[in-house]
């Protein structure tokens, strides 16, 4: 009835899309733009619009060593500086770090709505 050829393609699609769809949610972080609409949205705009002042590059380099370079950044901003020095950055940097990497102005993300996001 079914010939084992179409039942293979049916599968390897299925496969390609189930793999892409994880890969794609391992790049992503809800929580890493719930933390920048927090801390950094009121200076930098939407969050994809903050994610792409940087390439990925810059942004590792950023936050390589810990928080030192992005307070140097930020240092003229006393509003920056307490946002930087609060417990809910500390907590949250990893999350916003995957953000900002994974939204870099070379990564491709193409902005959308996402239900945590939908424009301005």
């Amino acid at each position: 009835m079914y010939s084992t050829v179409g039942l293979k393609s049916i599968l390897i699609i299925a496969i390609f899309l189930y793999s892409s769809s994880l890969l794609a949610r391992q790049n992503y972080s809800e929580q890493g733009i719930i933390t920048y609409k927090k801390l950094c949205k009121s200076c930098h705009g939407n969050p994809y619009k903050g994610g792409a002042m940087l390439k990925k590059k810059q942004w590792k380099r950023i936050f390589k060593d810990g928080d030192e370079k992005i307070l140097a950044v930020h240092m003229k901003s006393d509003k920056a500086i307490k946002v930087l020095k609060k417990s809910y950055y500390k907590n949250r940097r990893r999350h916003l770090v995957k953000f900002l990497i994974s939204s870099a102005s070379d990564s491709g993300v193409v902005p959308a709505c996402d239900g945590n996001f939908c424009g301005d």
